[in-house]
């Protein structure tokens, strides 16, 4: 057993080794006339596990928007709710990540949950309180809702360097939107320490269908009348590592969804090594 032990912690460290990142996360979104943006950004810690518990901690600080500490009450109570997610326990499993301190992390909810309620009411608070509670209520939920975080779609895409099967699946979520579904090869370029991945969407029309859905549920002033509107899907992700393991030196993911003059989605998200 302390073999066995002393192996996934060798492989952790090689994959996933103990390292600081500071990650920025900017989003575009425009419907008809109305555009939205923002600008997140994060310190990122992920550590080593040193027992069969877990592989990897991954925690997140000292979070602003647009540049600023959160300095309004609803930012505020949106992020307790986000902090008690952290830190997330991990085991590494075939370069995929499976969330092993689910019951911990719903302890912690709920703990914060009774501290916003003991001090805050009101429609604002019980809307922010039901959506993260019907996203996270159940372990399932829970899980899927914290393997469905942009950071680590990248952390995963991470590993592949060192995987030898080529084709790699992932799925991003657009928000506000639905989830997109991407498939493609990875190139992973040794001389360079560099890993490529470009792939092309699998769920067009069903993302096409999530878009008008959006747009018709909240009456934004934009029509659909033309037969065969194209969507224009593009996934771009660059990862340069900074030695033989898989930390990131840097990082950019750049998602785009687009229908013409009717929708837009950009996402671009970099990491670099603190």
């Amino acid at each position: 057993m302390k073999r066995k032990i002393k192996i996934m912690i060798a492989l952790a460290t090689k994959y996933l080794p103990t390292s600081t990142y500071f990650l920025q996360d900017k989003s575009t979104v425009k419907v008809g006339e109305e555009e939205y943006e923002a600008l997140l950004s994060y310190t990122l810690y992920l550590e080593t596990g040193e027992n069969d518990d877990y592989d990897v901690s991954i925690n997140r600080t000292n979070l602003k928007v647009n540049n600023k500490k959160i300095d309004t009450k609803f930012l505020e109570i949106s992020n307790s709710y986000m902090d008690a997610l952290f830190p997330i326990h991990c085991k590494i499993d075939k370069y995929k990540l499976t969330i092993e301190n689910t019951k911990e992390i719903q302890k912690r909810i709920k703990n914060v949950d009774s501290t916003i309620h003991s001090i805050y009411s009101g429609e604002g608070i019980d809307h922010i309180r039901t959506n993260f509670f019907n996203a996270t209520e159940t372990k399932d939920d829970l899980i899927k809702f914290i393997k469905e975080l942009h950071f680590i779609k990248i952390i995963e895409a991470s590993m592949q360097k060192f995987s030898n099967k080529k084709q790699y699946e992932t799925s991003w979520k657009v928000l506000p939107v639905g989830k997109s579904e991407w498939k493609g090869e990875t190139e992973y370029q040794k001389e360079k320490n560099t890993l490529f991945f470009e792939p092309k969407i699998e769920n067009a029309q069903e993302m096409m269908d999530d878009i008008i859905r959006y747009i018709h549920k909240h009456e934004y002033a934009v029509n659909f009348d033309e037969e065969n509107l194209p969507l224009y899907a593009d996934f771009k992700h660059n990862i340069n590592y900074t030695g033989t393991t898989g930390r990131i030196e840097k990082s950019e993911t750049d998602v785009c969804i687009e229908v013409e003059d009717k929708f837009y989605y950009q996402h671009i998200i970099t990491i670099q090594t603190k």
